[in-house]
């Protein structure tokens, strides 16, 4: 819809450097919208559609914008169109579904993680104040205060329903020999339920990090790093593979080996091994409890107050009943 002649008269009140200070901004926003509008058979952007009347051809030419000129003329002839995309924008950079624009930027600008948060911050609070002017300038019917409540309220119900990501906690890399021991007991816990119906494996299965679902994610992720590759988790994270190690040690040191039918599987030292190198642990189940307790030590050391890594050790423990 064309601005009205007050509106128009209001935006050549705007300095020739209105662009240069929004542009920034601008961009930014514009690629935020952009990625929420790539997903159109999703539901937040069905939404936003359906509100606003945006698509994905309207907001790239509006990403075209590069002048004041162009910038006036864009607010002239359709101002809810740009207003919807600063607003649509700005709502999608406090979400993670902003992260692969995010991203692309830093490695564009060449900026840190420190910089790109300032950077974001500077652009929302520009958008902020233009979008509060041009609540001002515009017609109040349709009310664009409860237009903005609709779209706002849309992306509240898209972030209570998918919480961001718990930040990392710790950042683990593992050597060769300790990342083929965390694969193998992820592997192993994930086996359990299937393997038998001792106590001790339905025990395992009754909790809720070792089950084969929760599981499945982690044993993907391990499955494609490397060998000193940093490996960030989150308190979650952390606790799975602190259980699932302390798990695999039981296994180990237990008659439950020898029911898998892993035991004749396991290798064993061989002569020449040991001759040529006589600190090698004396034996597989031997080396697998010297991994797991420097795992689950270093662990408990490092997060001593944590109370998830307490709770999870009491309930690990709790399984030594059911061996």
């Amino acid at each position: 819809m064309p601005a009205s002649a007050s509106f128009v008269a209001w935006l050549h009140t705007l300095p020739t450097t209105f662009y240069d200070q929004l542009a920034h901004a601008l961009s930014l926003h514009g690629m935020a919208c952009a990625e929420l509008l790539a997903h159109p058979q999703q539901e937040l952007p069905q939404q936003v559609m359906g509100l606003t009347g945006l698509d994905a051809a309207q907001v790239a030419q509006l990403n075209t914008i590069g002048s004041h000129d162009q910038l006036v003329a864009a607010l002239a002839e359709n101002p809810r169109r740009l207003y919807d995309l600063l607003l649509v924008g700005g709502l999608v950079l406090d979400t993670s579904l902003a992260a692969p624009v995010l991203a692309y930027v830093r490695q564009q600008m060449f900026i840190d993680e420190a910089q790109l948060v300032t950077l974001k911050h500077y652009c929302l609070e520009l958008s902020g104040t233009f979008l509060g002017a041009l609540e001002q300038q515009l017609p109040a019917e349709p009310s664009i205060g409860l237009h903005r409540l609709q779209v706002e309220a849309a992306f509240a119900r898209y972030v209570a329903n998918n919480p961001p990501p718990a930040p990392p906690v710790a950042t683990i890399r593992f050597t060769d020999p300790q990342l083929q021991m965390m694969r193998l007991a992820l592997l192993l816990v994930h086996s359990l339920p299937e393997a038998g119906e001792q106590p001790f494996m339905r025990a395992v299965a009754a909790l809720e990090p070792l089950q084969p679902v929760a599981l499945e994610p982690m044993i993907a992720r391990l499955g494609q790093l490397q060998p000193a590759e940093a490996l960030p988790l989150t308190m979650p994270e952390l606790v799975q593979l602190y259980a699932a190690m302390q798990v695999c040690g039981m296994v180990f040191v237990s008659d439950v080996l020898g029911t898998l039918g892993l035991e004749q599987a396991l290798p064993q030292p061989t002569a020449e091994d040991a001759a040529t190198s006589p600190a090698a642990p004396a034996s597989s189940r031997q080396a697998v409890g010297e991994m797991v307790s420097s795992f689950t030590q270093w662990v408990q050391q490092t997060f001593p107050d944590a109370p998830e890594i307490a709770a999870a050790r009491t309930r690990v423990l709790a399984l030594a009943d059911a061996l």
